[in-house]
């Protein structure tokens, strides 16, 4: 008799189990009743949804990943392979408007993203679509040549790009938190220009530094020449006539007693210190 008293308690409550919803923390719910779309989000917690569907979204970062892009460059070369990975998040308070919006536009995580999970992401094509449309235009503002040296300039490109076309039909919606570069691959054709133009770069930089070596030492020998210039500009400057007199008697002394030094030689002196004639 117990056991047949118990029954419809086990029933009642396994029936009030199965109308329970529970939103995950990081997610929000959104309530239908009746294929009417409530509009506030309803936070991490349970739900009793006997005569209302709660459809759970998540609102944590989502990737998704670009690839095999050929865009063109501003040179007009065809690239031959982009791939990127796309980072971004959905406000919280912004789905249900959203889902009314994009009702068609709805995709669980795990459908793009390996080891996801069953949570609901909205309007997953538009982000897509609009961020292919942003790596295309970003790229197109680049030169093939001289793009793999700007990838993180080319990650915020795109970053920026997208988040400016989320936001002119949904504004606050989404938030783009990330762009990375993962593969960006030209031409072989082109990638032989690239080396090429490396290789001329570092043998203009190479002249450039011993043009710049040699203007130094040219200056530097300059200022030497004009340094001494200077010293004796000063020092004949510096000597009157006196001075002059007592300079040339010394050299014509020292003169003297070098030539007087040699055997057979006689210097004579007249009263103003000037030599006369060598005689033997």
């Amino acid at each position: 008799m117990k056991s047949f008293a118990r029954t419809p308690l086990l029933l009642a409550l396994a029936l009030t189990l199965s109308a329970c919803s529970q939103i995950d923390t990081g997610n929000v719910g959104v309530e239908r009743t009746l294929g009417k779309v409530g509009s506030e989000a309803l936070p991490a917690g349970v739900y009793f949804t006997l005569f209302k569907t709660v459809d759970e979204f998540t609102t944590k970062e989502v990737s998704f990943s670009l690839n095999d892009l050929t865009p063109k460059s501003r040179d007009n070369l065809t690239m031959k392979d982009v791939d990127l990975d796309i980072y971004f998040k959905t406000s919280p308070a912004a789905v249900p408007g959203l889902y009314v919006k994009y009702q068609g536009d709805v995709v669980m995580h795990r459908d793009i993203v390996n080891g996801g999970t069953k949570d609901l992401v909205i309007a997953f094509s538009r982000v897509s679509r609009e961020a292919r449309e942003a790596v295309y235009k970003a790229i197109a503002q680049l030169d093939a040549t001289t793009m793999h040296t700007k990838r993180t300039e080319l990650a915020e490109m795109v970053r920026a790009g997208l988040q400016a076309e989320l936001d002119a039909n949904d504004k606050g919606a989404f938030v783009v938190t990330a762009v990375n570069v993962r593969n960006l691959l030209t031409d072989p054709a082109i990638e032989s220009a690239i080396r090429q133009r490396a290789e001329t770069d570092q043998a203009i930089e190479k002249k450039r530094k011993e043009i710049e070596l040699a203007k130094a030492e040219a200056e530097r020998l300059v200022v030497e020449a004009e340094g001494a210039a200077r010293a004796n500009r000063i020092i004949s400057e510096s000597l009157t006539p006196a001075l002059k007199e007592i300079k040339l008697a010394e050299i014509q002394r020292e003169t003297a007693i070098a030539v007087a030094g040699k055997s057979g030689n006689t210097v004579l002196l007249n009263g103003n210190a000037q030599p006369l004639i060598p005689m033997r």
